[in-house]
């Protein structure tokens, strides 16, 4: 077989597909032929024409395997026109239909069971590959984790000496200097304070139900500290009688894409709205962007993205973090405006802690 010979040959490397498709069609042909001169339909030897169509299938697209098996079936059709030989021939012309038909069924068979079991291949495939970026993004997450604990661990030295200075300063006459400096240590400290927090909740594994309302107040809080001056329509219906399941990482996570969207917004208003429907809590964040920003939303959240502002490490955390809890995280982005919708799994106990 011509087909099979050329892959011995080639062995593993790849063969291209439009030479893969030619071969295979002119097997076809020749054993066709050759069945054509020596029995025609009745020629038991037709089988024969399922390897080179096996191994189209499976090596070939799908749109060209099928071009394959249509050319097949075709040539055992045109083999009910060629004459039978033998003195036989008028009594074995229903035993020749028979064995084309069983062919067409044989072929059309191979070629359900082979594209179930590529589709099946496919998903495996993407799967893994999937969690290979998983496992990557993981690892990155992990070094980012180890430096943003040295970085809290340091951060507090400072911030103690801050407050020595202050104490110092409050002596002397420049109180807006003064008042500015406090507002920037008083800042500082609950940043830290929380994350105090937030490292227990994650060394302890503990987790609360966080209601809608406490969520938004919670968001709200930290993007206050964050970003003072952003421009945020709130939503002003928020579910009630519903939570969702988390620890203290997941609200950072949250207000850390609505900070995303701000800052994309440049001072322009951000609108954020929140519901819940068929088990999920659902947050929308849609935000206006400059028509021609380049978004690569297949690669937004998973992995670290170069750009103007940074390298997208917040949004690959952010994405961490509500997939932990079930939840999924998508970007659309459509004319002028990047619409980010987050869903998370309700909790199944209906009470809930600030």
């Amino acid at each position: 077989m011509l087909l099979l010979l050329f892959l011995l040959i080639f062995g593993r490397r790849r063969i291209p597909t439009g030479i893969t498709l030619l071969l295979a069609l002119l097997e076809i042909g020749l054993v066709n032929l050759s069945i054509a001169l020596n029995g025609a339909a009745s020629n038991p030897f037709s089988s024969i024409l399922l390897v080179p169509l096996v191994l189209s299938l499976m090596l070939l697209p799908f749109k060209a395997g099928f071009v394959v098996l249509a050319i097949s079936i075709l040539g055992q059709a045109l083999q009910l026109i060629m004459p039978a030989t033998g003195h036989h021939s008028a009594m074995m012309q229903s035993h020749a239909q028979g064995m084309v038909l069983s062919f067409i069924l044989t072929s059309l068979l191979v070629t359900t069971v082979i594209f179930y079991f590529r589709l099946q291949l496919g998903v495996k495939t993407a799967a893994i590959q999937q969690l290979r970026e998983r496992q990557l993004r993981d690892e990155q997450l992990l070094a980012i984790g180890t430096a943003a604990a040295q970085l809290t661990h340091d951060a507090a030295t400072p911030v103690q000496t801050m407050g020595l200075i202050l104490e110092e300063l409050s002596e002397n006459r420049d109180l807006t200097l003064l008042t500015a400096l406090q507002n920037q240590y008083s800042q500082l400290e609950i940043l830290l304070r929380n994350w105090r927090d937030v490292a227990d909740d994650v060394r302890e594994a503990r987790t609360s139900e966080f209601s809608p309302v406490n969520l938004i107040r919670a968001i709200r809080h930290l993007i206050i500290l964050a970003r003072p001056e952003a421009q945020i329509n709130w939503p002003q219906q928020i579910p009630s009688q519903v939570s969702i399941q988390g620890d203290r990482t997941l609200i950072p996570a949250l207000a850390n894409i609505v900070i995303n969207a701000c800052d994309a917004a440049d001072s322009e208003a951000v609108k954020f709205s929140i519901g819940a429907d068929s088990g999920l809590l659902r947050l929308t964040v849609a935000n206006p962007v400059n028509h021609n920003t380049v978004f690569p939303k297949e690669l937004l959240g998973s992995r670290f993205i170069h750009s103007e502002s940074g390298f997208g490490v917040g949004a690959v955390l952010s994405n961490a973090t509500i997939e932990k809890y079930g939840g999924k995280v998508s970007w659309e982005k459509s004319g002028n405006q990047v619409t980010t919708v987050i869903e998370l799994p309700l909790a199944k106990g209906e009470d809930t802690v600030d």
